[in-house]
């Protein structure tokens, strides 16, 4: 009986095979881009950040430092995030520029709809 060899036939495993291949995870981690400096009070749920920018990409860079930073040392909850202007409002009326809310834990998450978001720039924001 003669052998005969077969080159380049699939057994049929090579697709389960290829879809369990790993890949390497990169070296660095991902840096975030840092924010322009920003001050914020806590005042029960509700946090308040100040800035000098109101550019849409220093906003969500804003939000997302404050986000980070705070998660895991507030208690419990929803949080809503108001990001104003440093100057420009009053004693009464904050100059907002953008919105956001964050959650921590499963409380944080039903009383705000999900983990938190960047609800973006508010219409015509601007920060002198």
């Amino acid at each position: 009986m003669a052998s005969i060899a077969l080159v380049g036939c699939s057994t049929g495993n090579d697709k389960a095979a290829a879809a369990s291949s790993t890949k390497a995870a990169p070296a660095t981690a991902v840096a975030f881009p840092e924010p322009p400096p920003y001050t914020y009070e806590i005042h029960g749920k509700e946090i308040r950040v100040s800035t000098g920018s109101a550019d849409p990409h220093d906003l969500l860079n804003t939000y997302n430092k404050v986000a980070r930073t705070l998660r895991p040392t507030l208690p419990e909850g929803g949080y809503w995030i108001g990001i104003n202007c440093t100057t420009g409002g009053t004693e009464k009326a904050d100059r907002r520029l953008a919105n956001g809310t964050i959650a921590v834990g499963q409380l944080g998450k039903a009383q705000i709809g999900g983990l938190g978001k960047f609800e973006g720039v508010v219409s015509g924001a601007q920060c002198p």
